[in-house]
């Protein structure tokens, strides 16, 4: 019994000892409750950056793409126009095709039949004949390729301007040029606005945001053989039907023999 009893004592001190070694084993203590802290904070600041650049890029591609496809439109429409000009003798100072190449950038303005799928056809519905405008202008420092067009049989009233589409921004060079058949060489100036060139070669360079200086590999040039002519006044006058030419006036006459 005695011993049974000195036993006991012993079980219960080791049981305590057991407890304290468990509750120390459990608890952190501050400097690892710090140094985990700063590896969450670490990691969530790593989570942050790289989320911060997939972004970024993302919105860096999604700009250029929107660019490149706007810089696309610009080229198409130039070439739609030119290649869908029209004149008509009878009626040149509606159809006059004007050209400036003396500033900084070209303008040049023509009269086209456009196809539907042209810039802003949809506020012109029924009016295929319009009246095109192209030239660059700055707007808050940034110089834009402007879009301007009204119908020819409706002309823009005074201080009714045309509704301007931007076609292009960051525009750095824009320069037209036109082959001459005459002397067979391309003239920085056309001033017989009373015909159409037979070709016209435009160079349109991107510059990069906030700087006039054209980025390499952002120039774009293109030839355009207009296929249109100028109507000459004689076809446009109206021709007797088949059948109704000028009467005989020898077909009562008596004959002699």
């Amino acid at each position: 019994m005695a011993a049974q009893h000195g036993q006991q004592p012993i079980q219960s001190t080791e049981i305590t000892v057991t407890l304290r070694c468990t509750n120390r084993q459990r608890g952190f203590t501050l400097i690892e409750i710090m140094v985990a802290v700063g590896v969450l904070g670490g990691l969530m600041v790593a989570i942050f950056a790289s989320w911060q650049a997939i972004v970024k890029s993302s919105q860096i591609g999604i700009t250029a793409s929107v660019e490149s496809h706007r810089n696309r439109i610009a080229i198409r429409s130039i070439n739609d126009a030119l290649t869908s000009a029209i004149m008509h003798e009878l009626n040149l100072p509606y159809y006059a095709f004007l050209a400036d190449t003396t500033g900084e950038f070209a303008a040049f303005s023509m009269v086209s039949h456009l196809p539907a799928s042209f810039p802003g056809s949809g506020l012109f519905q029924g009016q295929p004949v319009r009246r095109v405008t192209f030239s660059v202008e700055s707007t808050n420092s940034v110089y834009q390729l402007i879009l301007r067009q009204n119908p020819i049989l409706a002309p823009v009233e005074q201080g009714d301007e045309p509704y301007p589409v931007v076609l292009a921004k960051n525009v750095g060079e824009f320069n037209l040029e036109f082959f001459d058949l005459r002397s067979g060489e391309w003239m920085p100036e056309w001033g017989n606005t009373n015909q159409l060139p037979a070709m016209v070669r435009f160079r349109l360079g991107f510059a990069r945001p906030g700087s006039k200086e054209v980025e390499e590999g952002r120039i774009i040039e293109r030839i355009v053989q207009l296929p249109g002519q100028t109507v000459q006044a004689a076809w446009q006058r109206p021709v007797a039907p088949n059948g109704m030419g000028a009467p005989n006036v020898n077909q009562n006459r008596p004959q002699t023999q």
